[in-house]
């Protein structure tokens, strides 16, 4: 377990440490910050002034270890947009991001996963072709089509829920659903194929002709089975929650994570952008290393296999 945890912290410094150092040197490749900051009117000298203020004349390597001081500290300076933190900015919307991803992956999981072991047990009948075909469909439709259909549907015609906003529980139906509409969609499909591969083994046939229930089964023996794989995969899709909180929380003007960091790559906000991958990058690499974990509970035989890697 200590050479796990060991391995998982040096994990999280080479991601963190390669990750933000790419976002530094792709933010500045993609232009000056300083127009958008002093307006189209400025002249010349105001520019000057604001570039040399912020450091942005300097040469590239010099703000590179300047930015690398910082992230020892983590200190990513002030928002360029705001004028305030831009670690204290990414932190007040991470509250919102999390509910919403949270949300979305309970919904994700506890419609994907029995869905599809009901696919798999009723394959050849009517449910198994409906996880099917929602299973295609809901794979099909980019977030945001699904996003704007639902805003038609439920907030313009039925008028029952609201469009946009962060307040109250009913502001957070359609964003969660829209976001876990296609995590939801791909692990029916991989729990029906797990499950599948599951029902062709040996055990089951012995538990059947033992004279255990079906229901027992299933949901005693294969759904445990088919619990460790999904682990993984719930550890793999928070990487796309966070892609997808992006798209969805600019469709219904969520006040989250993902619609700071669109605003600040309009804006070139150089602070915020490198305080948000910095944390999104922490929370993927522990997310994953709890999942680890949860591995040794679901099944210990892998905890030597965990510790040998």
């Amino acid at each position: 377990m200590t050479k796990l945890l060991r391995q998982r912290l040096l994990q999280l410094l080479l991601v963190i440490l390669g990750i933000s150092s790419l976002v530094f040197f792709l933010v500045r490749v993609s232009g000056d910050p300083v127009a958008a900051i002093a307006g189209t009117d400025a002249d010349p000298e105001t520019l000057a002034a604001i570039r040399s203020n912020l450091g942005l004349d300097d040469p590239i390597l010099l703000q590179y270890v300047r930015f690398l001081g910082d992230l020892l500290v983590l200190d990513f300076g002030d928002s360029y947009q705001y004028r305030s933190s831009a670690m204290g900015l990414v932190l007040d919307r991470l509250p919102a991001s999390a509910l919403l991803t949270i949300l979305a992956m309970v919904i994700a999981v506890g419609i994907g996963v029995p869905a599809g072991v009901l696919g798999a047990v009723h394959r050849d009948g009517f449910l198994g072709r409906a996880v099917n075909g929602f299973a295609i469909l809901g794979q099909s439709i980019p977030s945001f089509v699904l996003g704007i259909l639902l805003i038609m549907v439920f907030s313009v015609s039925l008028g029952v829920l609201p469009s946009f906003g962060g307040e109250g529980v009913a502001s957070l139906v359609l964003p969660a659903v829209t976001l876990s509409a296609f995590i939801c969609a791909r692990q029916m499909r991989l729990v029906q194929a797990y499950t599948l591969e599951e029902l062709s083994k040996g055990y089951v046939r012995t538990a059947n002709s033992l004279g255990y229930s079906n229901r027992r089964i299933r949901y005693r023996h294969i759904l445990r089975n088919v619990t460790v794989p999904m682990l993984s995969l719930v550890g793999l899709e928070l990487g796309q929650f966070i892609a997808g909180s992006v798209v969805v929380e600019s469709v219904f003007s969520w006040p989250g994570l993902g619609r700071l960091m669109v605003e600040s790559v309009a804006a070139r906000d150089y602070p915020v952008l490198q305080a948000g991958v910095f944390v999104i990058g922490v929370l993927v690499v522990l997310i994953n290393f709890i999942v680890d974990l949860l591995y040794q509970v679901v099944d210990p035989r892998l905890k030597s296999q965990l510790v040998a890697k």
